[in-house]
């Protein structure tokens, strides 16, 4: 038995934007005590709160310490508030994806030639700066840094990455906006990304209203995407932002491993619940196929929102829960999942989200 939990802060602000931030504890009989994992911070906010939430609930340590933090990509909204977790805590591990590493690389793409590898390495850090404050703090602490590419986590950690790849993340970092390589990248993206949805239609529960064929930001394609195993108690996805690009790279690399996605008892769901995430195909492979309509669900999800947020959106929800799984927001409070660990005598059974009959219209 592998006792575990998994917490998806939530805050209850009118201001707060969708921001995602989990952290995690599993019982390791190896080392004879609970593993600490951070996995993204959100905001400044969300990060504060995850301090005291790891202060109350995981240790009385006054500086805890974290065994692992896991930055899934650069987006502020998930790598800002881990600043937090370093002024709060020392850290053993940082895994994080830096761009600027990779320079030289990405320097052959340049046609402007009166750049430098080295201008371009200092321009990406100051692109990137979320994450270029966390290896400062983490340099401060000597905090071991590591990339974030496919294989295992750390030899004790019953964790490992299955996207991307070091080729995956340098292309998706060629394609970026924020890379000075190109002018117009994700640009008809965005024009899709924060449409205003003013129509619903009928969704049914034998055909998913999400569709094939989307696409999200290159940066959202760079996120870690992590797979549990939690022995007996089950296993665990953390998708970050990951879209249909990232999420087939780590279906592909679990069936090389022989690892079943869909055998996989809780997951994240990307992005807030995006709609343009996640496929038809994509969940078949991840979470499974359709169930009958009257199925008891086997599954949960949990999905980081904020408190006005139009997310998730519900033909996501939908897709999720036809593939029976209960669906859980974190919006203005915190949720929890937990296996074997001690209750929490502040914490009421959550309600899952619904099954809509009328969804997001696509037009």
């Amino acid at each position: 038995m592998m006792n575990y939990e998994i917490d998806f802060i939530g805050v209850n602000e009118e201001s707060s934007k969708d921001a995602a931030a989990t952290c995690l504890r599993f019982y390791s009989q190896e080392l004879g005590r609970y593993v600490i994992i951070v996995y993204d911070g959100g905001f400044a906010v969300h990060g504060k709160a995850m301090v005291k939430l790891i202060k109350k609930y995981y240790t009385d340590e006054k500086f805890p310490y974290i065994d692992i933090v896991i930055c899934s990509h650069s987006d502020d909204d998930h790598a800002s508030g881990l600043s937090e977790i370093f002024d709060a805590c020392f850290v053993g591990h940082l895994i994080v994806n830096r761009p600027w590493l990779y320079a030289s690389e990405l320097y052959k793409k340049i046609k402007d030639k009166r750049k430098t590898i080295d201008s371009l390495e200092r321009e990406l850090k100051e692109t990137y700066s979320a994450i270029a404050e966390l290896e400062t703090k983490a340099l401060e602490q000597d905090t071991k840094i590591h990339e974030g590419f496919q294989g295992k986590v750390l030899s004790y950690v019953p964790l490992w990455i299955l996207s991307p790849t070091r080729e995956f993340f340098i292309q998706q970092v060629i394609e970026s906006s924020k890379t000075p390589l190109q002018e117009d990248a994700s640009i008809s993206f965005f024009k899709k990304a924060f449409e205003t949805i003013r129509d619903t239609i009928k969704d049914y529960w034998n055909k998913d209203a999400i569709r094939e064929g989307e696409s999200t930001t290159p940066e959202n394609e760079t996120s870690i995407v992590i797979y549990g195993d939690m022995a007996e108690e089950g296993s665990f996805l953390l998708t970050g932002d990951a879209g249909v690009q990232a999420l087939t790279e780590a279906a592909d690399y679990a069936d090389f491993m022989g690892i079943s996605l869909s055998s996989v008892k809780f997951y994240q769901i990307p992005h807030h619940g995006g709609r343009h995430n996640v496929s038809p195909s994509v969940l078949n492979r991840i979470v499974g196929s359709i169930q009958p309509s009257g199925t008891t669900p086997n599954k949960s999800a949990f999905v980081s929102v904020a408190k006005n947020s139009d997310h998730p959106k519900k033909m996501v929800v939908n897709a999720y829960i036809r593939r029976g799984v209960k669906v859980f927001e974190a919006r203005t409070s915190s949720k929890w999942h937990h296996r074997g660990t001690p209750e929490r005598d502040a914490y009421n059974t959550a309600t899952p989200l619904e099954f809509s009959e009328y969804v997001e219209s696509w037009d």
